[in-house]
């Protein structure tokens, strides 16, 4: 798709009453676990390994849910980077663990915000950065056309990018050093350069050392953030959550396994938002064929 039509079809999204947008979404999503592509099979997969002891019904309920969740996430970012902030402000319905927040920040430490893929994590740049700035680290797209319209767009919720290499990293620390606000996904597949495995819902996965890196060099606090998505277009509800101190260990291992075990507390929260469909054990720990593959 060109970045001309992608322009023109978010603009078109914003446009929409919430609720409707979410619909087109929702309806996006259900085709797409319809028409059992790639998207679902991942998602499968992905729930296969994670809920072993789930029945096959409540799995497939999930992995419906997963990907009506993953459509609405799609077309509402459309929604929140074109209207005023002022009104997706209005729909963060309430937030909690908002003291754990403000206990931080008082604290004179830099604060890193961990948002896992789950709910709509686009929204939580709003809150972190109503009264101090905020800084994201963020992965270019593999259209690197759409890279600065995802920038600009971002940008209209007041977060400031950080990208991920050596430069956007040193940028990220010195700003958590001095005692500033910086946000990461926690639940991208790393380099096997730049992560170790840790056990993720019992499952070795590929997990980053970058976060753990930051917070023990820098002293931040540690917090985990989600903006669970509320139904009918009613908004979204913040959820702040700490982090296990192991998070900050120097072995790597260790950090990384109090990383996922705080991501799988943010997935209990709301399990049909998390990105399902997203190849989380892409790389095996032992060689063995990858469990995407057909």
């Amino acid at each position: 798709m060109s970045v001309q039509l992608t322009r023109l079809l978010a603009r078109i999204l914003s446009w929409l009453p919430l609720r409707m947008n979410q619909t087109i979404g929702a309806t996006l999503g259900l085709c797409v676990w319809a028409l059992n592509g790639k998207l679902r099979r991942i998602t499968d997969v992905n729930l296969d390994m994670c809920y072993p002891d789930m029945n096959e019904a409540q799995r497939r309920r999930l992995s419906r849910l997963s990907l009506m969740e993953t459509g609405k996430q799609l077309t509402e970012c459309a929604w929140i980077w074109h209207r005023p902030i002022a009104q997706t402000e209005q729909l963060i319905i309430d937030i909690n663990g908002e003291e754990l927040m403000l206990e931080a920040r008082k604290s004179g430490k830099g604060c890193l915000f961990v948002s896992p893929h789950l709910g709509n994590w686009e929204v939580c740049s709003a809150p972190l950065s109503s009264d101090e700035p905020f800084t994201y680290f963020y992965r270019s797209p593999r259209n690197s056309r759409l890279d600065s319209e995802l920038i600009r767009w971002r940008a209209h919720l007041r977060g400031h990018p950080a990208s991920l290499d050596a430069g956007g990293i040193r940028r990220g620390f010195k700003i958590l050093k001095s005692g500033g606000n910086v946000g990461i996904l926690p639940d991208q597949e790393p380099d096997q350069a730049n992560g170790v495995f840790a056990p993720f819902f019992g499952k070795p996965a590929l997990t980053m050392t970058l976060l753990s890196g930051l917070a023990r060099r820098s002293g931040a606090t540690v917090l985990y953030c989600v903006a669970e998505r509320l139904p009918r277009g009613k908004g979204w509800r913040l959820h702040i959550l700490p982090a296990d101190e192991a998070v900050s260990s120097s072995d790597a291992e260790q950090a990384a396994t109090a990383l996922n075990s705080g991501v799988e507390r943010c997935i209990a929260l709301c399990p049909e938002q998390y990105l399902w469909s997203y190849k989380r054990f892409n790389t095996t720990h032992d060689g063995s064929p990858r469990p995407y593959a057909r």
